[in-house]
């Protein structure tokens, strides 16, 4: 970015669906420093498993990549990725809580915010209505013509599954996600989230339907609503069309309560990071280069650029509190649920917590555990994560 005539050579990865988009950033990063000459190559990566394809090669990854945050503890046991430095702290400072958050490991930044997101809920608005998703009770007890069920949710994915414990008050590596030593999976609150979860198997117009099967299911009217993430928010437009709604996580009532809870689920950060090369595959240079990159593809204008051509909930303070009346449904969505969400942890050894919980909190739904079994299950969790 320094203008001076230079020639580089820069590899960028992204999501498939962003290919188009990011190549309009870069031709007008190459306007922005017309002095330079840029030879760009954009590869598709899709970004939850950029560490798994950094871990077979860091210097063959990219200069400047997009990856979700629940990556950044694998990619730093690699070593894979360069400390953002000082110069990049401003515009780092300037975005959301978790987004900060997300960016960092033991108080240093690795990489760059520049996308929000949550899961929330999906629903055929000619089936249901707004009042009626509102809480769990009210949508399971809906009467719905034509349905076989009224809610589904992917009960064999913790990603889903987590959001009973979180909602319990279960805390998985601490307040904030990102403290290694804190861990505590086997107590009361996880019990009580447990009732809950097995109690749904008695609900006949529940069923847990796979992430695979559910564009089929809203698409032919089986099911009224869904749960789920971001990523289906193309895939669900396309099976609703004009009957397309989105609404936060119900509320939900734990044996013993008196009043409901707000469901709880994950939220999520997409960054940029730039690889870790050694100085014979990539000069300083062209390193300080890949880093003013990676700060511009993620700055308010790039953000602002997404949310307008791929409704991407921006991470920037000014634009995310400006994105609760964007006219984006399920921007709006995921900036109301913000309040009602947890940060994936960014820690290397959730890959030992996503597989173990889930086998586990499906033994649940499915009453393949006696209630006496749970504590005993959770605690071996536990040892699994501080290994």
């Amino acid at each position: 970015g320094t203008g001076d005539g230079s020639t580089y050579d820069l590899r960028v990865w992204c999501a498939e669906e962003d290919v188009d988009m990011i190549w309009e950033m870069l031709c007008a990063y190459a306007d922005k420093y017309k002095d330079n000459t840029y030879n760009w190559t954009v590869e598709r990566q899709a970004e939850d498993l950029v560490a798994s394809s950094v871990l077979r090669d860091v210097e063959a990854a990219a200069d400047v990549f997009s990856f979700a945050n629940d990556q950044l503890g694998n990619l730093l046991n690699q070593n894979a990725l360069i400390e953002i430095p000082t110069a990049c702290t401003p515009q780092i400072d300037n975005q959301i809580d978790m987004a900060r958050v997300a960016a960092q490991y033991n108080g240093s930044y690795y990489a760059i915010p520049y996308s929000y997101e949550n899961c929330f809920l999906y629903y055929n608005k000619s089936l249901v209505s707004a009042e009626q998703v509102a809480s769990m009770d009210s949508l399971l007890n809906a009467s719905i013509a034509g349905v076989t069920f009224n809610l589904g949710i992917d009960m064999a994915d913790s990603y889903y599954t987590t959001m009973f414990l979180y909602t319990a008050g279960v805390e998985i590596f601490g307040a904030q996600g990102n403290d290694p030593t804190s861990i505590d999976l086997a107590n009361d609150n996880a019990v009580k989230a447990c009732r809950y979860i097995a109690s749904l198997n008695g609900k006949n117009k529940f069923a847990s339907i796979a992430k695979a099967d559910q564009y089929a299911a809203l698409k032919n009217g089986r099911v009224a609503a869904i749960i789920g993430g971001p990523n289906m928010i193309s895939q669900f437009k396309d099976a609703l069309g004009a009957n397309f709604g989105v609404a936060m996580l119900p509320t939900i009532r734990f044996a013993g309560d008196s009043q409901d809870s707000q469901l709880i689920g994950f939220s999520g950060v997409k960054m940029y990071g730039v690889s870790r090369k050694s100085t014979n595959v990539r000069s300083q240079k062209t390193t300080e280069e890949a880093l003013n990159l990676a700060a511009y593809l993620a700055n308010a204008t790039n953000q602002q650029k997404r949310l307008n051509d791929r409704a991407y909930c921006p991470t920037d303070c000014d634009l995310f509190e400006a994105a609760v009346e964007s006219g984006i449904p399920t921007v709006e969505v995921e900036v109301a649920q913000s309040e009602h969400s947890k940060l994936q942890p960014g820690l290397k050894q959730m890959s030992n917590y996503w597989e173990n919980m889930a086998v586990f909190l499906l033994g649940v739904y499915k009453l393949s555990y006696k209630e006496s079994d749970w504590l005993v299950e959770l605690k071996k969790i536990e040892d699994k994560l501080k290994e």
